[in-house]
């Protein structure tokens, strides 16, 4: 019990560095961040609870639809199957790199296909658990895939808007 409270004074230090140091979704990767080299260090296993897991899939709901704006379909139609074409090429492309996962590190092909899969966080955390995959191994390429999205694409957005 002791090691969740440090947990969790963790995340919420490092959520306060993140944003104070501005750095793109501070408060999330700070949190991540720091919450992350603590458990590694305390080497503890936190247990989620599920009501937590109900809550923050509410609130990632509401987040996404609060920022989404369905207009913009009816205004660009053109998009649709320019989307849904970048989405079967990139699904290709992870596929290809599960099997090359699968292939040298052998980790098996569910937890690979999971690895490698574009997605939020959550929600891919949510859907590899009920699938089977081996949640911790998935989760380590997302974790590393997000930090690095989030902090790298606006550094690239703002050179390249220049």
């Amino acid at each position: 019990m002791k090691e969740k409270g440090i947990i969790i004074a963790a995340i919420l230090a490092g959520a306060w560095l993140g944003s104070r140091l501005k750095i793109p979704s501070g408060y999330l990767i700070g949190g991540m961040i720091a919450g992350l080299i603590v458990k590694g260090i305390v080497g503890s296993n936190v247990p989620m609870g599920s009501t937590l897991s109900v809550i923050s899939q509410i609130l990632v709901a509401y987040v996404i639809v609060s920022n989404s704006n369905v207009e913009v379909i009816k205004q660009h139609p053109e998009v649709v199957p320019v989307a849904l074409a970048y989405i079967f090429v990139l699904s290709a492309f992870c596929l290809g790199l599960a099997m090359i996962l699968n292939k040298v590190f052998h980790f098996d092909i569910r937890t690979a296909i999971f690895a490698t899969a574009p997605g939020g966080l959550s929600g891919m955390a949510l859907t590899m658990s009920d699938a089977g995959a081996e949640t911790p191994i998935s989760m380590m390429f997302h974790l590393f895939r997000m930090i690095l999205v989030m902090v790298t694409t606006p550094i690239l957005a703002s050179i390249f808007y220049k």
